[in-house]
């Protein structure tokens, strides 16, 4: 079961509000990260998987799909209708049966709002109480990333997110390259490495599995804070003509990884993680 939520934008609206914040991006990708149209195309020999060889796999999984107990949660980014998320469950979806529920938060201006709305309505998904919400395991893309670190750690009521897994593909755990600069979204000062909000996710203990992943040469989010300071990344080069930050997302090496890990198989990624090249 795959669960969306509704009140959506118009869907012509959304797509035109997110084009123009991808446009404005990448103007400032370029000022902050001149060269990144050239990506590096250092093989990671941690994770060495090739894109055709991971499709191939993903195929493979999706004829034989496992069942998986837990629920998954799969969140877009902040400030973008549901392109991330959709393009996560086409790819690993098929691989695996079980409850989905997929959120966006186009409308959404912090992260404290993000956060109310993520526990609100996957205790509506799921139909329990807020705070009887079962352990579940998380696929997230950027900003979505920090939504469920935060949502993870109880309020003053004790509501959380029980996450026993979480999956992050180019996420700002350590901040963004681009935080702090004026973007339109007020998440943006958040998501500066020196902020109370980014601080305040360091200092809290995780009691659950974090495995992150990142594409070499993200002028956006920057590889390098793709993870929590001490935790492995899992990296592979950026292919020519893409960007790095914005196709994450829809690369089948990090997702049919992902699914592998959902489904108890052995992963294509191998420790230990080899360092981010310099």
């Amino acid at each position: 079961m795959t669960t969306r939520p509704t009140g959506l934008l118009g869907r012509r609206s959304a797509v035109l509000a997110w084009t123009a914040l991808v446009a404005w991006t990448s103007v400032l990708a370029a000022l902050v990260a001149p060269g990144c149209s050239m990506p590096r195309r250092t093989p990671n020999p941690s994770f060495s998987i090739a894109k055709e060889d991971a499709q191939a796999d993903l195929a493979r999984m999706a004829a034989a799909p496992a069942q998986l107990e837990r629920p998954r949660i799969v969140l877009a980014g902040i400030g973008e209708p549901a392109i991330s998320s959709s393009a996560i469950i086409r790819g690993v979806a098929p691989c695996v049966t079980g409850t989905v529920v997929e959120l966006e938060f186009f409308n959404e201006f912090t992260f404290d709002g993000a956060r109310q709305k993520l526990l609100r309505e996957v205790a509506a998904a799921l139909a329990v109480e807020q705070d009887h919400i079962p352990e579940v395991d998380v696929i997230a893309f950027s900003m979505g990333g920090l939504i469920a670190r935060d949502a993870a750690i109880p309020d003053k009521a004790g509501r959380r997110l029980p996450i026993r897994r979480m999956f992050s593909i180019s996420v700002p755990h350590e901040g963004a390259r681009l935080g702090g600069v004026p973007l339109g979204l007020p998440q943006g000062d958040d998501m500066s490495p020196t902020s109370d909000f980014i601080d305040r996710l360091r200092r809290t203990r995780r009691a659950y599995d974090l495995v992150c992943y990142a594409r070499l040469d993200d002028a956006t989010v920057g590889e390098e804070f793709a993870a929590p300071d001490g935790e492995p990344l899992w990296w592979v080069p950026t292919p020519s003509g893409e960007w790095a930050h914005m196709a994450a997302f829809s690369d089948p090496r990090i997702l049919a990884d992902i699914a592998r890990r959902l489904r108890g198989e052995t992963p294509h990624s191998r420790p230990p993680a080899a360092p981010l090249p310099q």
